[in-house]
This record gives C-alpha cells, structure tokens and sequence, in this order.
C-alpha cells in the first residue's frame, strides 16, 4: 500500500503493489552476501556476489524507488532509472490505469509507482475514471461514491489511484491559481543507481580475465 511521508512540503506517493516483495528481495540478496562472503571468498563466490549484488540492485530500481513526489511547483513521476519533472501549472489532465500517467500540452508522461489492480481495469471505460482541468478548478468525471474517503493510509490500490490523482489536480489548480510559471518537463537520471549497475556489471565480467 502506498504511503505519504518526505520532507519539507513534498508529498511523496510509494508503489502501490510489490513493496513487501521489494523489501523481502533486497533482503534476502543482503543476508546471501554476508553468509556466502563469510563461509567462502574464492573467485567464484565473489563472482556470484556481483550476481547477487546486481539482483539486490534491480529489485530496488523497479520495486521500491519509484515513486510520485508532489512538490511545491512540480510534480515528479520517479521511475527505475529515471524521473519526469513536469510544472504543476502546465498539468492538464491525469489518467491512472496500470500507470500514473500526467497529460501537459507537450505529450504525456508516466510514472509506474501508482496504478490499478488488473482486475480494477477490466470492465471499465476510461471515460469513467476520466480526469481534468478546466475552467478554474478540477472537474472529476468520477461517481460521486467514488470518492477516496478516510486516511491515505487504509486506502486500497485503487482508492490510493484516486487520492493521488485528487492530489496532483488540486496541487495544479494551485499553481495556476498562484500564477507559478510553467516550464518544459525535464528528465533526469538516477546517477547512484546506474553507475551501480554499471560497476557490478564491469566488475563481474572482468572477473572471468582475472
């Protein structure tokens, strides 16, 4: 289940579905390093705990980084090894399906951190979960018992779906309403996590020319 936390006045979104897997899988590729390192350090051990390493590493890019940070004048879509950084002002609709998936007048962009069940997909229209800006306020095409209600917290996949979108349409009517400027939505890259990848990938192959 997702949760709010963070810093200052960022609201900050977890994945909805595979943390506890995610925890569980860099756990466990923790607790294989220290056991094999201390039993064993021949070459091919450490060989295996470059592999290891490398699955440690991929299990946190994909299941526990991602993430939909809410800001002062932006909106973060974090995914594996990247982020899209897009102005709350230039927001003009949000779609959550299998991905979170923010619309500006320059294209559209997506962050996997907050989506649907499969089973919540099947037998609806996108036009029922539908959601805009238009005029000066957001418009929700939702029923009206729809609505997220009580604390993020005890929200399921989908209610957390609907909170979030809430938040990011009411955050962009804010800025408007604010006259914040727009901007064009920048990508950056997770430097920690690739230069990671890259050395334990360097560091395993060049274990067989030893």
């Amino acid at each position: 289940m997702s949760a709010i936390g963070g810093g200052g006045d960022d609201r900050r979104f977890t994945p909805t579905s595979g943390t506890g897997a995610g925890w569980f899988g860099v756990g466990l590729a923790a607790l294989v390093l220290v056991v094999v390192l201390l039993d064993d350090r021949s070459l091919p051990t450490i060989r295996f705990c470059f592999v290891v390493g490398i699955f440690g590493l991929l299990v946190w890019c994909y299941m526990l980084r991602p993430r939909v940070v809410i800001g002062a004048s932006e909106v973060e879509l974090r995914n594996a090894f990247s982020s899209w950084h897009v102005a709350l002002a230039d927001v003009r609709r949000v779609a959550v399906r299998a991905v979170t998936r923010i619309y500006t007048d320059e294209g559209r962009f997506d962050g996997v951190a907050i989506g649907r069940p499969v089973r919540s997909l099947r037998g609806r229209t996108s036009t029922k979960r539908a959601v805009g800006l238009t005029g000066l306020g957001a418009t929700y095409l939702m029923d009206q018992n729809e609505r997220p209600k009580g604390p993020q917290s005890t929200l399921d996949a989908d209610g957390v779906a609907d909170f979030v979108t809430e938040q990011i349409l009411l955050a962009a009517d804010r800025a408007r309403d604010a006259s914040q400027p727009g901007g064009p939505p920048r990508r950056s890259w997770a430097r920690l996590e690739l230069a990671g990848l890259v050395l334990l990938t360097a560091a395993f192959v060049a274990s067989f020319f030893v």
